[in-house]
């Protein structure tokens, strides 16, 4: 009885170092969107150190516990394990300590499904070095010799190397059960919806979605009590936990984000909202990697017109949607005399007969085209001239939306979330109107399947075009496209830098800049890519 209980007691504290040492496994999970495949991507991606550093854990524990256990084995195998543990608390602790300073750019969210996989990778971790512990004591029994017990650690050291394995099955084991709860919960959400009078807005479109969703709710305030999904939330389950919170009921208007990874997403989030009016920003070869070509992207995000909203489409979508009664496209005429500053956005906002001078800090070409979705949007919803001005009045950017900051007169454009090649564009432009000198720091674009290397060429190219005095190029993955396109374009070499972190690329920044110089963050790709 004493043997089993030193042995679970050695269990569960192992159990607990090593998966307090792979924390970092949930945000990679959690930033794969709980897939096993994207897991593993992350896991074995060149520049990704953690499996190799985990491997050095392993085998230094094994070889170190080995000498040990040897050295110190004519006073019996238990006074042997003591000795042993020495050296294997050691180098994990150290390791513990080590790993802190490889933090992930997006750390993990606890979530419930975040815990619930802690708790399953936990216990499956715990019976797994549980039976390494029970093989090696019977096959002690077996042979009659103390061997095994001496060396236990050994084999124990080496078993953290299936940890991997561990981890993805527990998720494996959840995903039904997961998959279960969050369409009870997304029904649920369905469910309050359907028994609701609330107006419901829906936002798609390839790009913009999030900024132009900002735009419409600060518009719409002026006339109505608003709620809109948070932050990029644009999946069912985002949707649901807005829908289900507690602020939900006592609003008039409820705007969903509507996002799109693959065929069919649209049509269920229509299903779901039911919206009676939207906006559709336009469409990209974003995504192309899960819907093959431009035109299925087109066509998915179509479904919000067929779904009968009355759906505010962006000028560039003449000729490509088809014009039904419920389509109108956007009053491009009501935003004149546009003035792209580096700072701010200058325009006449015009309706009939009357006007009004505006001043918005959003940045770029992309900026006026939001506004003037949202405006359009707004009178179809009925908010009069002096609203919608008062309205435009109060309009912020989004963080990491081509967000321009300050730091000791240097002028920071956090265009973080941008992974679009109109975006892109639209960014570098707005980079080149600063007067001090310019740099721009991007890893690539990602999610575009096939055309990834020309978009990425073709990022180069518009990069080369700016002519700007820094261009730092980030990571392993694309850069080298980039990196060819700048320089067939006729890029300065000598202006060129490529780093595989964001954080080395910040340790040169350091030394570089100077009051009234600009750069621009272009695209910092979580961790997963």
């Amino acid at each position: 009885m004493i043997e089993i209980t030193l042995q679970i007691i050695a269990t569960v504290v192992c159990t607990a170092l090593f998966v307090l040492a792979t924390q970092k496994w949930l945000g990679a999970m959690q930033q794969g969107g709980y897939k096993n495949g994207a897991f593993w991507g992350w896991l074995s991606k060149k520049g990704n150190m953690f499996f190799n550093r985990l491997s050095v854990l392993a085998y230094s524990i094994a070889l170190s516990v080995c000498v040990v256990a040897l050295c110190f084995s004519f006073l019996g195998a238990r006074v042997t394990q003591l000795i042993s543990a020495v050296p294997f608390l050691v180098f994990t602790i150290a390791f513990l300590c080590s790993d802190r300073k490889f933090a992930l750019k997006v750390p993990v969210n606890y979530t419930g499904r975040a815990i619930r996989l802690n708790i399953a990778y936990s216990v499956l971790t715990t019976a797994f070095f549980f039976g390494v512990i029970r093989l090696l004591g019977f096959l002690s029994d077996v042979n009659g010799s103390d061997l095994y017990g001496v060396i236990a650690y050994v084999p124990f050291a080496v078993a953290i190397l299936c940890l991997p394995l561990i981890f993805t099955l527990a998720n494996l084991v959840l995903s039904p059960f997961e998959t279960a709860r969050n369409g009870k919960f997304v029904k649920r959400a369905g469910q309050v919806l359907s028994q609701t009078q609330i107006i419901r807005v829906g936002v798609v479109g390839s790009y913009g979605k999030t900024s132009v969703k900002n735009i419409v709710k600060t518009l719409l305030e002026e006339k109505y009590s608003v709620i809109c999904t948070p932050a990029s939330f644009n999946t069912p389950m985002g949707i649901a936990k807005t829908v289900l919170s507690t602020d939900f009921a006592q609003k008039q208007v409820f705007i969903a984000e509507m996002g799109a990874r693959r065929q069919g997403d649209i049509k269920q989030l229509c299903s779901l909202v039911k919206p009676d009016y939207a906006v559709f920003t336009g469409v990209c070869r974003q995504h192309v990697q899960t819907f093959g070509n431009e035109q299925n992207v087109l066509a998915e995000k179509s479904e919000i017109i067929t779904s009968g909203a009355v759906t505010v489409c962006a000028d560039s979508l003449k000729g490509k949607v088809e014009e039904r009664e419920n389509v109108r496209f956007v009053h491009a005429d009501c935003i004149q005399n546009v003035e792209l500053q580096a700072t701010q956005t200058k325009f006449t906002f015009v309706l009939g007969e009357v006007k009004a001078e505006i001043c918005v800090p959003l940045l770029g070409e992309s900026a006026i085209e939001n506004i003037a979705l949202g405006v359009t949007l707004a009178l179809e919803m009925g908010l009069t001239f002096e609203e919608i001005k008062n309205g435009l009045a109060k309009l912020q950017p989004v963080p990491h939306r081509l967000q321009l900051m300050q730091n000791g007169g240097v002028y920071i454009l956090d265009d973080a979330y941008n992974a679009n090649e109109k975006g892109a564009k639209v960014a570098i432009q707005a980079l080149c109107a600063f007067d001090g000198r310019k740099c721009i720091v991007t890893p690539g674009i990602v999610e575009c399947g096939i055309l990834e290397s020309q978009l990425n060429e073709t990022l180069g190219e518009e990069i080369a075009k700016a002519n700007l005095d820094k261009v730092i190029l980030v990571g392993e993955t694309l850069v080298g496209v980039v990196k060819n396109g700048y320089l067939q374009a006729g890029g300065a070499k000598e202006n060129l830098t490529t780093v595989k972190t964001l954080a080395l690329a910040q340790a040169q920044l350091k030394d570089w800049l100077t009051a009234g110089d600009a750069v621009l963050f272009l695209n910092d790709l979580p961790d997963v890519y």
